[in-house]
């Protein structure tokens, strides 16, 4: 446990958890409603974890197999584009208008932590210990997942869902990439 505490992006995390530590909602009705739905939700997602990483899987091998002719310069270029466009849809998440306090306390440092990926991704800090950072990677990325699932159970402005369920996808492909 000492290794991945001293990642830097392990750290980052954990900023990110006590940044949002201390918000707190409304307390009126309809914002305890949403909340409660939205971890009622989220419970059903955590029992079918499983379902979600083999999911993933899926669209890791398939990415794979799109790749498997392709030459390492194109390999990288891909891997390149897709952390682009992820980064690019976290940000348009990170400047919407999100009305519910509750879904804003779920998107917010889920959105911050995936950012924190994208950027490890893109400095290559993978390559120190790659083990390792796959581990956080493939952690966050499923967690985001599960939540992105929720949150489209939810009713959530769908330019926003939309945003979502498009970084995720593309950082799922941008990890099976560079684990090549």
């Amino acid at each position: 446990m000492n290794k991945l505490e001293s990642i830097k992006l392990f750290q980052d995390i954990q900023l990110v958890s006590e940044k949002y530590k201390h918000l707190e909602l409304e307390n009126n009705e309809s914002e305890l409603e949403v909340n409660l739905k939205l971890q009622s939700l989220i419970q059903f997602y955590k029992s079918k974890i499983d379902e979600l990483k083999s999911r993933a899987n899926f669209i890791s091998r398939q990415t794979r197999d799109e790749l498997k002719n392709s030459n390492s310069k194109d390999i990288y270029k891909a891997s390149i584009d897709l952390n682009n466009f992820a980064h690019h849809k976290y940000n348009a998440l990170k400047e919407s208008n999100i009305n519910s306090i509750a879904i804003n306390l779920m998107v917010q440092p889920t959105i911050d932590e995936l950012i924190l990926v994208n950027d490890s991704i893109r400095n290559k800090d993978y390559l120190k210990n790659k083990n390792t950072y796959f581990y956080i990677y493939e952690k966050i990325v499923i967690n985001a997942f599960m939540i992105f699932l929720a949150l489209k159970d939810m009713d959530m402005e769908q330019d926003n869902i939309h945003n979502l369920s498009q970084g995720i996808l593309s950082q799922i492909q941008t990890l099976s990439i560079i684990s090549m």
